[in-house]
């Protein structure tokens, strides 16, 4: 599990999941691109940092959650399928 900082053009992310420094781009826009909040505002992607981390609380508790993305005050959490378990409505 790693955690990204990303400057995407308009702000910043932060966002955890099972990828590397190589796959977290693709990771980043397969995941941002299914939020309404973030999708429209990616100008840009720049890695501002990457390290190994687990998920954040309280997250790391909910059944099922395999990726977290945060921006904006928005929170979006994914199950290991790749399925929303928590949108950025809730």
């Amino acid at each position: 599990m790693m955690h990204a900082t990303i400057d995407y053009g308009d702000a910043e992310a932060n966002l955890w999941g099972d990828f590397t420094e190589e796959t977290v781009e693709e990771f980043f826009y397969r995941h941002a691109n299914q939020c309404f909040g973030i999708r429209k505002s990616i100008f840009s992607f720049t890695l501002l940092e990457i390290e190994p981390s687990s998920l954040p609380g309280p997250w790391d508790r909910f059944e099922g959650a395999a990726a977290v993305l945060r921006h904006s005050g928005d929170t979006i959490v994914w199950n290991a399928a790749g399925e929303k378990i928590k949108s950025e409505w809730e």
